[in-house]
């Protein structure tokens, strides 16, 4: 997958290949329908945080899916920031992380394996989110997270 994005070593704005750059390819994009997104990566947030995902805006309810294959590795319900969340692990160690759900899917629980294109949850406001939108952040080999919005943008499925 080809991707745009900032090559701090070069100094430039370059389209590489996103393996290139240590991010993940995402084989489904995490929501379809009616939604939208934009860069945040890095904006202030509250308690002195810095954004360390994309958020992507959808109506309360919408089917959030598996953007790879993998295994539920945590769960979180009422999570302070977060809300209700999980963990999506893939075999390599990468981690995805959806905040904010309304709910998970039926027979979602740490230890389950999924397959991409699974419905894992729904999309809501829980936790210090005002507006219905899933927060998504990826974690390469499971280390910090990376600004997911290039290899958002290449799947994108807000129109379908």
């Amino acid at each position: 997958m080809r991707i745009r994005t900032w090559v701090p070593d070069r100094g430039i704005d370059a389209v590489q290949n996103a393996d290139e750059v240590g991010l993940p390819t995402l084989q489904v994009f995490p929501m379809q329908g009616r939604c939208n997104f934009s860069d945040t990566w890095g904006q202030a947030r509250s308690g002195g945080r810095s954004h360390e995902g994309t958020d992507v805006i959808g109506p309360k309810g919408l089917a959030l899916y598996a953007v790879v294959d993998g295994v539920i590795t945590k769960t979180y319900v009422g999570a302070a920031n977060g809300g209700t969340a999980l963990r999506l692990t893939a075999a390599d160690g990468t981690y995805f992380y959806y905040a904010h759900l309304d709910s998970f899917a039926p027979g979602i629980a740490v230890g389950t394996p999924v397959r991409a294109g699974q419905i894992i949850g729904y999309n809501g406001a829980s936790g210090n989110a005002g507006t219905p939108h899933l927060h998504f952040e990826v974690h390469p080999r499971g280390g910090a997270a990376v600004n997911p919005y290039p290899i958002l943008k290449a799947v994108d499925a807000c129109s379908v």
